[in-house]
């Protein structure tokens, strides 16, 4: 059988658009000879809808976009699975449903049984539980569907009462489809094709799995749809990070799993990220402070990639504590690629500030570093309002856990895509886009981290060395490992019990900060939620 896979990128509450999208594609999904399309996940509204979900005005638009899908199909030799919320009657209950429809009707309605709670998802406070999966018969094939977690039933079985894999398995389907809207994590790829694998096999037919593509608030969407056959080999697999029109042929040879490395995974999300948030939310280009520091360089780079030169904007802010190195990296960054590089120095602000302040210009002291970057960030602010542009924040996970960062200064900014990647993957990240071609000067990569915030300052004089520290941050964090547990790997009990407290207590800078792209399993957002006031077993 050959289904359509319909890897798209909706917008969240944009029904009519995102209908739009799907009927227009008919007619290439006819050309290429499929019998059935699927969707990703709630296509019609969008993923993850949040509470939006709930606004009244959903559930009549809902039906209007399925009047329309089955007006086309009337005049197509095509099925579809679309995916949307439903309310039942008396509009009390809410569904995360698929709809099959084809000869212009709606033939069956499955509703997604599993509701995860854990990471991004809070499926329960919007959803209820739909009756066991059942297997339609449509044009001769017995299809079954599962919507996104049913499928991983048996990975998470601890967690459920029902097992939608169990169900289907005793109707003897002919092919499973699962429309999926998967969020993005470093090599989770692979780990999705094992899972699916196993559940082909399983059934002893083949699935599909339909995945969302493209960038939603803080959480990044890959593709990367595939289909096994029932032996559980690979025999389809859409683009990582494409949205299109794509063909499984459940009867198609076997193929090799296709994997990027981590850094281009890196690489294509957070481009993917920047291009999604910036056009959903209506504008075109950005604007960021380069400091001539790898951090800035990077995010310039891939917003580069993202957006098009023409549509970002660098801004060089040197203090009296910025190296000369510093603006000519700057420099040579914004000629290499080919993007606006505005150079505003704040000497006179900040010595300004600090009369009117009543404070003596030496010694240095925090309250004065932080005034430099809230300077830098007002002025960066103030050319995004003028520009029409949003501001890219350039801090990354190490900074953030660590609080080594300056609310209302260099953490402002519409979203920050270095916020789930550790500065040693920053440096990594930099090497690979320098690749092919040197655009990111070798002395940004290779100079000893500094904020430039008072004389010869460099970021090892307030944090341990990177390599050390980005290690026990993510025992801490993605690992959640215990003081005792990383002291008997054999690290200073002194310096992981700092690393401790200082990332528990800056839990309100990340409260506060701009919106991040997710790209571990564990990053900082909606994914770990912590109490700002707290007082944590070992940090006593």
């Amino acid at each position: 059988m050959k289904i359509g896979i319909a890897q798209f990128d909706p917008i969240v509450g944009a029904i009519e658009a995102n209908t739009d999208a799907l009927i227009d594609a008919i007619p290439r999904f006819e050309a290429l000879g499929v019998s059935l399309v699927v969707t990703p996940e709630l296509f019609l509204m969008g993923y993850p809808p949040m509470d939006l979900v709930s606004h009244p005005s959903v559930q009549p638009k809902i039906e209007a976009a399925l009047s329309r899908i089955v007006t086309a199909t009337q005049s197509s030799s095509l099925g579809i699975i679309v995916g949307a919320p439903w309310m039942a009657s008396g509009g009390r209950r809410r569904f995360n449903s698929a709809f099959l429809i084809s000869d212009g009707q709606v033939q069956f309605r499955w509703d997604k049984q599993l509701l995860p709670f854990y990471d991004v998802f809070y499926d329960p406070r919007l959803f209820v539980s739909g009756d066991p999966s059942h297997v339609v018969a449509w044009r001769g094939h017995r299809i079954g569907v599962m919507i996104c977690e049913d499928a991983w039933a048996d990975m998470y079985s601890d967690d459920y009462l029902v097992n939608p894999i169990t169900q289907i398995m005793a109707q003897n389907p002919d092919v499973v489809l699962i429309p999926t809207a998967s969020p993005f994590e470093v090599n989770k790829t692979g780990q999705r094709a094992t899972v699916l694998s196993k559940v082909a096999v399983r059934l002893g037919t083949p699935v599909v799995m339909v995945n969302q593509v493209g960038a939603q608030d803080d959480v990044v969407y890959s593709g990367s749809s595939m289909a096994f056959n029932g032996n559980g080999d690979l025999v389809a697999q859409a683009p990582d990070f494409e949205m299109g029109v794509f063909v499984a042929d459940t009867q198609g040879p076997s193929i090799e799993l296709t994997l990027s490395s981590d850094i281009a995974q890196f690489a294509l999300a957070i481009e993917t990220a920047i291009r999604g948030y910036v056009k959903k939310s209506m504008f075109s280009s950005v604007v960021l402070g380069l400091s001539g520091g790898i951090d800035s360089a990077v995010v310039a780079t891939l917003a580069v990639r993202a957006l098009g030169r023409e549509n970002v904007i660098g801004v060089a802010l040197p203090s009296i504590y910025s190296a000369d190195e510093s603006t000519r990296d700057a420099r040579k960054l914004a000629e290499n690629l080919g993007f606006k590089l505005l150079e505003i120095p704040i000497q006179s602000i900040y010595l300004e500030s600090l009369s009117q302040l009543g404070w003596a210009p030496s010694p240095v002291t925090v309250p004065m570093e932080n005034l430099q970057s809230r300077i830098r960030g007002n002025m960066i602010m103030a050319i995004a309002n003028q520009t029409q542009s949003l501001a890219l924040s350039t801090g990354n996970k190490s900074e953030l856990a660590m609080g080594y960062c300056t609310l209302y200064g260099d953490m402002n900014g519409a979203i920050s895509p270095l916020s789930d990647l550790y500065k040693t993957d920053v440096i990594r990240l930099a090497v690979w886009l320098n690749r092919d071609q040197k655009v990111i000067p070798d002395y940004t990569i290779t100079r000893p981290p500094s904020a430039e915030l008072r004389p010869d300052q460099t970021d090892q004089e307030s944090l341990p060395a990177y390599e050390v520290l980005d290690q026990i941050l993510k025992y801490l964090i993605e690992d959640q490992k215990s003081k005792s547990e990383i002291v008997d790997l054999g690290y200073s009990e002194a310096m992981i019990m700092d690393i401790i407290r200082k990332c528990h207590r800056n839990e309100f800078k990340r409260r506060q900060a701009a919106t991040g792209v997710k790209l571990s399993y564990c990053a900082f957002g909606p994914g770990r939620r912590i109490p700002i006031l707290a007082r944590w077993p070992e940090d006593s």
